[in-house]
């Protein structure tokens, strides 16, 4: 599905788009949320255009380091510190 299409689709919880660039990482986020959709984009990451469009709909960008992470790494990474912080790993 194209992302432009998949994006009005989220409309519940928390919508995160990870991204180097962002400014605030997980400790940012405060009340604990309920539900999160995350956005982790393709090997060689989203375009700027296609992270206007996720902030557009909702997503606040987030970073989890200075590392990029691959994309098959992202994931993993951003479940386990969710998990962590707000899940079952606590």
């Amino acid at each position: 599905m194209a992302l432009n299409h998949w994006l009005p689709d989220v409309q519940e919880g928390l919508k995160l788009v990870l991204h180097y660039k962002a400014e605030h990482g997980l400790s940012a986020i405060d009340p604990v949320p309920s539900s999160i959709t995350l956005l982790i984009g393709p090997e060689g990451g989203l375009s700027d255009a296609e992270i206007q469009d996720a902030v557009a709909a909702g997503f606040t960008p987030l970073q989890l380091g200075p590392r990029v992470l691959r994309t098959e790494t992202a994931a993993v990474v951003a479940l386990s510190a969710l998990q962590t912080l707000w899940g079952d790993l606590n």
